[in-house]
C-alpha cells in the first residue's frame, strides 16, 4: 500500500514538473517570438511617419486629383458632391503614412539614375498637424519596383509598387457607384413591372400547406383564380432583380432639368419590388430610361436619386421580358 502512495506521490510531482517545463518552454517561446518581431521591425526602414493622414493628392496623366479627410469622410477637392469611394483613400492613405522601404540607397548614384529628377509620379501627403511630404516615383525596377523619394530629400530608395498601383487609379475608378438592396431573389415578396401604358402586378405568398410551397399571383393572393400555374418564370424574374448591379454612374448629382438627356423624364419602364429583410418590408423602385451611346447599357435611376446609373442592356432586358406569356 506504502509502495502505491509512493508512486502516485512521485508520478504527480513529476507530472508537476512537466507542467512547469512547458510553462516554461512556452514563455521562453513567446519571448522568443516578440524578440524575433521586435528586430524585424527594428532593421525594417520607412520613408514617411505620418500617425493621422488628413489629406492626399497626386498627379496622373496631367490631372491632379485632391482628396481630404473630413469628420471621418474622404471628399474630392475639386467637388464635394464626388461620391468618394472611401475603402480605395483609405488604402492610400494607409500606405503613405508608414511607406515601407525594400531598400535604402546609401551612397548611391544621383537622382537622374533612378528617374527621380523627372518623376513619373508625386504624391503629396498631409497630416493632421499640417506637415507636409511630397513623395517622388521614378523609374520601375525589373522586378516591378519602384524608386522613390522625400521631395528636398538627398536619399533614393527602392519601394514596392503598391503606391504606383493605389495611385494609378483616375477619378472615376474612385468613385464610389449607388449600392442597391443586399437581397436574394427569395426575400422578394412584390413585384410590379410598368412600361407604357401596360402594368403587370405579381404577389408571393405560402400556401397554407405544411411544406410552406411558394406560390406566385397576378395582381392579387386573394383569390385562387390569380393564382400562377408555374412560378419559374416569377422566381427568375425575382433572382434577375436581386442581382441587377450597377456598372457605371454618368452622372452623381442629376438636376431635374437633365433628366431628358438619359431618358427618365419619361421613364420607358418603372420596376418596383418588395422585400423582407430581417423580418420588415421595404420598398425598392428603379425607373429605366434610354440606351447609352454603345447601347451597351440603359440609363436608370432609383427614386429620388441624385445618381444616373448604367446598367446592362441584357439584364434589363430580361428583367423586362422575363414574365412574358404568364
Amino acid at each position: 500500500m506504502m509502495k502505491k502512495k509512493n508512486g502516485l506521490i512521485y508520478g504527480a510531482a513529476a507530472l508537476a514538473v512537466l507542467c512547469a517545463v512547458y510553462v516554461g518552454v512556452g514563455q521562453y517561446m513567446d519571448h522568443s517570438q516578440k524578440n524575433t518581431e521586435k528586430e524585424k521591425e527594428a532593421s525594417r526602414v520607412y520613408i514617411t511617419d505620418f500617425s493621422d493622414v488628413q489629406s492626399v493628392s497626386y498627379d496622373l496623366d496631367g490631372k491632379q486629383l485632391s482628396f481630404t479627410k473630413k469628420d471621418g469622410t474622404w471628399n474630392y477637392d475639386q467637388d464635394d458632391k464626388f461620391p468618394v469611394k472611401q475603402a480605395k483613400l483609405d488604402a492610400i492613405a494607409s500606405t503613405v503614412s508608414k511607406l515601407e522601404a525594400v531598400r535604402k540607397l546609401d551612397g548611391g548614384d544621383g537622382f537622374a539614375a533612378y528617374g527621380l529628377d523627372h518623376p513619373i509620379r508625386s504624391i503629396a501627403v498631409t497630416a493632421a498637424d499640417s506637415k507636409t511630404s511630397v513623395i517622388l516615383l521614378g523609374n520601375a525596377t525589373e522586378d516591378g519596383d519602384y524608386y522613390a523619394a522625400i521631395q528636398g530629400e538627398d536619399t533614393p530608395y527602392l519601394i514596392s509598387s503598391s503606391l504606383y498601383t493605389e495611385t494609378d487609379s483616375k477619378l472615376y475608378d474612385l468613385m464610389a457607384l449607388e449600392e442597391f438592396p443586399a437581397i436574394a431573389g427569395t426575400d422578394i415578396t412584390d413585384i410590379t413591372v410598368t412600361k407604357g401604358e401596360d402594368s403587370r402586378h405579381y404577389v408571393k405568398k405560402k400556401s397554407d400547406d405544411e411544406k410552406d410551397t411558394i406560390e406566385w399571383y397576378k395582381d392579387s393572393a386573394d383569390s385562387q383564380e390569380n393564382k400562377v400555374e408555374d412560378n419559374s418564370p416569377l422566381n427568375v424574374l425575382a433572382d434577375s432583380l436581386s442581382s441587377l448591379k450597377v456598372k457605371s454612374c454618368p452622372n452623381y448629382n442629376v438636376q431635374d432639368s437633365q433628366l431628358k438627356e438619359y431618358g427618365l423624364d419619361q421613364p420607358s419602364a418603372v420596376i418596383t419590388y418588395t422585400y423582407n429583410k430581417n423580418g420588415k418590408d421595404e420598398t425598392f423602385t428603379l425607373a429605366v430610361g434610354s440606351l447609352n451611346q454603345d447601347s451597351s447599357c440603359y440609363y436608370t435611376r432609383t427614386e429620388n436619386s441624385v445618381f444616373i446609373n448604367e446598367i446592362e442592356k441584357a439584364s434589363i432586358d430580361k428583367c423586362l421580358t422575363v414574365d412574358k406569356g404568364i
